[in-house]
């Protein structure tokens, strides 16, 4: 019943009815109560309806959510549970965080809306499971690099920016969010390469070659696949 509730709710967002996306989440609400996921998506349908002094009120009701971890073994606090002994809000935490399309910009909304109202630190998790939602999904990646530096947690900016730059090696506003993580950490020989590189970028990709290799930085091409500085290597959370 609740995978069938969480995909409805998918759906019914893609397909932009928040009159039944509210009625779900309600639902949702009802057989797991006080069930987080649920909670945060009815705060999402107030909020894109106009009803803002009561998203607020559920948004301010609810703890912060965490961000995803596997595809089945990890709870949401990020300890290991048996598969198949997941508790009912658990259950709903995976299916909310599967490859679901429509669940993913309901998720990048929640982020958006979060920040909206000032809510930054509960957007960087919400940002990070619209990635995980739909794998790939450059924008909500971004975002989660962006809101992440906002708040002072530099190892998910970090690893935000690292992941948007591997999806998108020429991507200007990955190596600019790496060089401010870099610079925070006072590595500022890594943060200068990475802010030239995003220089080099902005100026067009013509000729880029011969001007990384006058400004001393590793060609993309000849260093592919191989570690360096600006492509940190460490573990993608929430990665298939």
């Amino acid at each position: 019943m609740i995978s069938a509730l969480v995909e409805l709710l998918g759906n019914y967002y893609a397909s932009k009815d928040l009159i039944n996306f509210e009625i779900v989440a309600r639902s949702l609400q009802h057989t797991i109560p006080g069930d987080m996921i649920s909670l945060h998506f009815l705060g999402l349908a107030y909020y894109r309806t106009g009803r803002v002094k009561e998203a607020i009120r559920v948004f301010e009701n609810t703890v912060r959510l965490r961000p995803f971890r596997t595809n089945s073994t990890t709870s949401m606090q990020g300890t290991a549970i048996p598969k198949g002994k997941q508790s009912a809000t658990e259950v709903c935490y995976l299916e909310a965080t599967r490859d679901t399309p429509g669940l993913a910009e309901a998720w990048f909304d929640l982020g958006k809306a979060l920040q909206d109202l000032g809510k930054t630190a509960q957007a960087v998790p919400a940002f990070k499971n619209a990635s995980v939602a739909r794998p790939g999904f450059g924008k909500a990646i971004l975002a989660s690099g962006e809101a992440a530096l906002l708040v002072g947690d530099l190892d998910t900016a970090e690893d935000s920016f690292s992941r948007l730059q591997k999806l998108q090696p020429n991507n200007r506003q990955a190596y600019l969010g790496l060089g401010m993580v870099y610079r925070k950490r006072r590595d500022f020989v890594t943060a200068r390469a990475c802010l030239v590189r995003a220089r080099l970028i902005r100026s067009g990709s013509s000729g880029i070659a011969g001007l990384e290799k006058t400004a001393g930085l590793p060609n993309m091409k000849e260093d592919q696949g191989r570690a360096h500085p600006l492509q940190p290597n460490h573990p993608q959370e929430g990665m298939p």
